[in-house]
Protein backbone atom coordinates (compact mmCIF):
# COMPACT_ATOMS: atom_id res chain seq x y z
CA UNK A 1 0.00 0.00 0.00
CA UNK A 2 1.36 3.05 -1.16
CA UNK A 3 1.08 5.51 2.05
CA UNK A 4 2.77 8.56 0.44
CA UNK A 5 1.32 11.98 -0.36
CA UNK A 6 -2.29 11.00 -2.40
CA UNK A 7 -3.42 13.26 -5.13
CA UNK A 8 -4.79 16.31 -4.58
CA UNK A 9 -8.36 15.33 -6.20
CA UNK A 10 -8.95 13.07 -3.61
CA UNK A 11 -9.43 16.21 -1.48
CA UNK A 12 -12.86 16.14 -3.99
CA UNK A 13 -14.11 12.77 -1.24
CA UNK A 14 -15.78 12.83 1.97
CA UNK A 15 -13.06 10.61 3.89
CA UNK A 16 -14.88 11.36 7.15
CA UNK A 17 -17.95 9.03 6.10
CA UNK A 18 -15.74 6.37 3.87
CA UNK A 19 -13.91 6.29 7.70
CA UNK A 20 -17.65 5.96 9.70
CA UNK A 21 -19.07 3.50 7.09
CA UNK A 22 -15.68 1.42 7.00
CA UNK A 23 -15.85 0.79 11.31
CA UNK A 24 -19.85 0.75 10.75
CA UNK A 25 -19.25 -2.42 8.77
CA UNK A 26 -16.99 -3.78 10.94
CA UNK A 27 -18.78 -3.58 13.96
CA UNK A 28 -21.70 -4.40 12.46
CA UNK A 29 -20.00 -8.20 11.36
CA UNK A 30 -19.04 -8.52 14.91
CA UNK A 31 -22.18 -8.15 15.94
CA UNK A 32 -23.85 -10.20 13.88
CA UNK A 33 -21.32 -13.46 14.74
CA UNK A 34 -22.31 -12.68 18.67
CA UNK A 35 -25.87 -12.79 17.78
CA UNK A 36 -25.43 -16.04 15.72
CA UNK A 37 -23.76 -17.99 18.68
CA UNK A 38 -26.81 -16.42 21.39
CA UNK A 39 -28.81 -18.17 19.23
CA UNK A 40 -27.90 -21.36 18.89
CA UNK A 41 -28.76 -21.16 23.03
CA UNK A 42 -32.31 -20.38 23.19
CA UNK A 43 -34.81 -20.48 26.08
CA UNK A 44 -37.38 -22.35 24.21
CA UNK A 45 -38.46 -24.06 21.04
CA UNK A 46 -41.73 -24.21 18.97
CA UNK A 47 -42.71 -26.14 16.02
CA UNK A 48 -44.78 -24.10 13.19
CA UNK A 49 -46.14 -24.58 10.31
CA UNK A 50 -44.77 -22.73 6.96
CA UNK A 51 -46.56 -23.24 3.82
CA UNK A 52 -47.27 -20.85 0.77
CA UNK A 53 -50.52 -21.30 0.79
CA UNK A 54 -51.66 -20.67 4.95
CA UNK A 55 -52.54 -17.62 5.91
CA UNK A 56 -50.73 -18.15 9.39
CA UNK A 57 -48.99 -14.99 10.87
CA UNK A 58 -45.27 -16.99 10.20
CA UNK A 59 -46.38 -18.02 6.57
CA UNK A 60 -47.36 -14.57 5.88
CA UNK A 61 -44.10 -13.01 6.96
CA UNK A 62 -42.05 -15.56 5.10
CA UNK A 63 -43.82 -14.25 1.57
CA UNK A 64 -43.25 -11.08 2.97
CA UNK A 65 -39.62 -11.33 3.72
CA UNK A 66 -39.05 -13.16 0.22
CA UNK A 67 -39.93 -9.69 -1.51
CA UNK A 68 -37.98 -7.42 1.07
CA UNK A 69 -34.69 -9.65 1.14
CA UNK A 70 -35.04 -12.80 -0.87
CA UNK A 71 -35.07 -15.18 1.65
CA UNK A 72 -37.44 -17.53 3.18
CA UNK A 73 -38.63 -18.76 6.79
CA UNK A 74 -38.45 -22.36 5.36
CA UNK A 75 -36.59 -24.26 3.00
CA UNK A 76 -39.31 -25.27 0.95
CA UNK A 77 -42.97 -24.36 -0.09
CA UNK A 78 -44.16 -26.30 2.98
CA UNK A 79 -41.96 -27.57 5.84
CA UNK A 80 -42.24 -27.21 9.79
CA UNK A 81 -39.51 -25.41 11.24
CA UNK A 82 -38.20 -24.52 14.99
CA UNK A 83 -39.07 -21.30 16.17
CA UNK A 84 -36.35 -20.03 18.78
CA UNK A 85 -37.60 -18.29 22.41
CA UNK A 86 -35.59 -16.12 24.08
CA UNK A 87 -37.01 -15.09 28.03
CA UNK A 88 -37.78 -11.34 27.75
CA UNK A 89 -34.11 -9.01 28.03
CA UNK A 90 -35.98 -5.85 29.40
CA UNK A 91 -39.15 -5.16 31.42
CA UNK A 92 -40.19 -1.79 31.63
CA UNK A 93 -42.89 -0.44 34.20
CA UNK A 94 -45.24 1.82 31.99
CA UNK A 95 -47.52 4.18 34.39
CA UNK A 96 -48.79 5.71 30.95
CA UNK A 97 -51.82 3.66 30.66
CA UNK A 98 -55.05 4.15 32.65
CA UNK A 99 -53.45 1.34 34.44
CA UNK A 100 -50.17 0.75 35.45
CA UNK A 101 -48.39 -2.20 33.57
CA UNK A 102 -45.09 -4.29 32.94
CA UNK A 103 -43.99 -3.83 29.41
CA UNK A 104 -41.48 -6.97 28.42
CA UNK A 105 -39.36 -7.01 24.78
CA UNK A 106 -38.08 -10.46 23.68
CA UNK A 107 -36.86 -11.67 20.79
CA UNK A 108 -37.98 -14.90 18.06
CA UNK A 109 -35.97 -16.65 15.87
CA UNK A 110 -36.36 -18.08 13.12
CA UNK A 111 -33.85 -19.51 10.50
CA UNK A 112 -33.59 -17.68 6.94
CA UNK A 113 -33.67 -19.32 3.60
CA UNK A 114 -31.91 -18.79 0.09
CA UNK A 115 -34.10 -19.28 -3.21
CA UNK A 116 -33.89 -23.42 -4.20
CA UNK A 117 -34.15 -24.83 -7.17
CA UNK A 118 -36.67 -27.59 -8.47
CA UNK A 119 -35.96 -30.86 -6.56
CA UNK A 120 -33.39 -29.19 -3.87
CA UNK A 121 -34.01 -27.26 -1.02
CA UNK A 122 -33.57 -23.50 -0.04
CA UNK A 123 -30.09 -22.93 1.93
CA UNK A 124 -30.04 -21.55 4.91
CA UNK A 125 -28.57 -18.29 4.55
CA UNK A 126 -28.85 -16.69 8.13
CA UNK A 127 -31.28 -15.45 11.11
CA UNK A 128 -34.67 -13.66 11.04
CA UNK A 129 -35.07 -11.71 14.86
CA UNK A 130 -38.27 -10.51 15.67
CA UNK A 131 -38.59 -8.01 18.40
CA UNK A 132 -41.97 -9.30 20.51
CA UNK A 133 -43.71 -7.01 23.32
CA UNK A 134 -45.78 -8.16 25.80
CA UNK A 135 -48.06 -6.88 28.49
CA UNK A 136 -49.26 -7.34 31.97
CA UNK A 137 -50.29 -5.92 35.38
CA UNK A 138 -47.63 -4.90 38.02
CA UNK A 139 -49.02 -7.69 40.19
CA UNK A 140 -49.26 -10.35 37.49
CA UNK A 141 -46.36 -12.91 36.00
CA UNK A 142 -44.91 -11.85 32.84
CA UNK A 143 -46.26 -14.02 30.30
CA UNK A 144 -44.95 -17.25 28.96
CA UNK A 145 -42.92 -17.02 25.98
CA UNK A 146 -44.31 -18.27 22.23
CA UNK A 147 -44.78 -17.28 18.86
CA UNK A 148 -48.44 -18.83 18.53
CA UNK A 149 -49.51 -15.41 19.66
CA UNK A 150 -47.64 -12.74 16.72
CA UNK A 151 -49.87 -10.26 15.95
CA UNK A 152 -48.27 -7.93 13.06
CA UNK A 153 -48.57 -4.46 13.72
CA UNK A 154 -49.81 -4.96 17.66
CA UNK A 155 -47.10 -6.90 19.46
CA UNK A 156 -44.55 -7.49 16.93
CA UNK A 157 -43.51 -4.69 14.42
CA UNK A 158 -39.96 -4.52 13.91
CA UNK A 159 -37.24 -7.40 13.07
CA UNK A 160 -33.70 -7.98 11.48
CA UNK A 161 -31.99 -9.99 8.80
CA UNK A 162 -28.51 -11.51 10.34
CA UNK A 163 -26.07 -12.70 8.11
CA UNK A 164 -22.84 -14.19 8.71
CA UNK A 165 -21.50 -10.17 8.23
CA UNK A 166 -24.28 -8.06 8.42
CA UNK A 167 -27.59 -6.67 10.12
CA UNK A 168 -30.18 -5.36 8.10
CA UNK A 169 -33.30 -3.72 10.43
CA UNK A 170 -36.47 -3.87 9.29
CA UNK A 171 -40.53 -2.95 9.82
CA UNK A 172 -43.19 -5.29 9.22
CA UNK A 173 -46.51 -3.51 7.89
CA UNK A 174 -50.20 -4.29 6.68
CA UNK A 175 -51.64 -2.60 3.69
CA UNK A 176 -55.30 -2.83 2.79
CA UNK A 177 -55.85 -5.39 -0.24
CA UNK A 178 -59.09 -3.71 -1.05
CA UNK A 179 -59.39 -2.93 -5.08
CA UNK A 180 -61.01 0.38 -6.42
CA UNK A 181 -62.97 -0.97 -9.22
CA UNK A 182 -64.57 2.34 -10.79
CA UNK A 183 -64.93 5.70 -9.19
CA UNK A 184 -67.18 8.75 -9.95
CA UNK A 185 -65.31 12.33 -10.20
CA UNK A 186 -66.28 15.44 -10.67
CA UNK A 187 -64.54 18.99 -11.86
CA UNK A 188 -63.49 20.41 -8.59
CA UNK A 189 -61.02 23.87 -8.70
CA UNK A 190 -60.37 23.35 -5.61
CA UNK A 191 -58.19 19.98 -5.82
CA UNK A 192 -54.76 20.35 -7.42
CA UNK A 193 -55.61 17.80 -9.75
CA UNK A 194 -58.85 19.75 -11.01
CA UNK A 195 -60.62 16.87 -10.06
CA UNK A 196 -62.35 15.02 -6.82
CA UNK A 197 -63.69 11.65 -6.15
CA UNK A 198 -67.64 11.34 -5.34
CA UNK A 199 -67.98 8.07 -5.37
CA UNK A 200 -65.90 4.44 -5.48
CA UNK A 201 -66.95 1.21 -5.72
CA UNK A 202 -64.29 -0.91 -3.88
CA UNK A 203 -63.92 -4.88 -3.96
CA UNK A 204 -62.96 -5.51 -0.32
CA UNK A 205 -59.77 -7.77 -0.11
CA UNK A 206 -57.33 -9.51 1.84
CA UNK A 207 -54.98 -7.35 3.42
CA UNK A 208 -51.50 -7.58 2.75
CA UNK A 209 -48.14 -8.01 4.63
CA UNK A 210 -45.23 -5.83 3.70
CA UNK A 211 -41.41 -5.89 5.28
CA UNK A 212 -39.86 -2.45 4.75
CA UNK A 213 -36.23 -2.33 4.63
CA UNK A 214 -35.48 0.61 6.81
CA UNK A 215 -31.92 2.28 5.98
CA UNK A 216 -29.27 2.12 8.82
CA UNK A 217 -28.78 5.65 9.52
CA UNK A 218 -32.45 5.46 10.03
CA UNK A 219 -33.36 6.86 13.84
CA UNK A 220 -35.94 3.65 13.91
CA UNK A 221 -32.49 1.40 12.76
CA UNK A 222 -30.37 3.32 15.28
CA UNK A 223 -32.68 2.13 18.18
CA UNK A 224 -33.58 -1.35 17.17
CA UNK A 225 -29.48 -1.43 17.30
CA UNK A 226 -29.45 -0.24 20.57
CA UNK A 227 -32.24 -2.78 21.50
CA UNK A 228 -30.19 -5.46 19.90
CA UNK A 229 -27.13 -4.45 22.23
CA UNK A 230 -29.72 -5.18 25.06
CA UNK A 231 -30.65 -8.61 24.22
CA UNK A 232 -26.65 -9.37 23.46
CA UNK A 233 -25.76 -8.18 26.62
CA UNK A 234 -28.82 -9.94 28.64
CA UNK A 235 -27.41 -13.31 26.98
CA UNK A 236 -24.57 -15.08 29.28
CA UNK A 237 -21.66 -15.56 28.10
CA UNK A 238 -20.66 -18.65 26.44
Amino acid sequence: MDKGKQPSIWGKHNFNQLTEEAFRRNKEKERAQVVGEILDQPDGCEKSNIDVLSDNSLSRLSRALEKAFEVELSPSVCDTVNVRLFSPHECVADDSFVVPMEVNTSVVALDAYGPGSVGRDGPKVGSILLFKVAGNLIEESAPDITAKDLAWGENCVFGAFVDGDAINYFEIAQTSGDVVQSELRRNDPTEENGQSVEMQVVKPGKDRLIVQKLSSSSDEALQLEQELDKFMASRPAQ
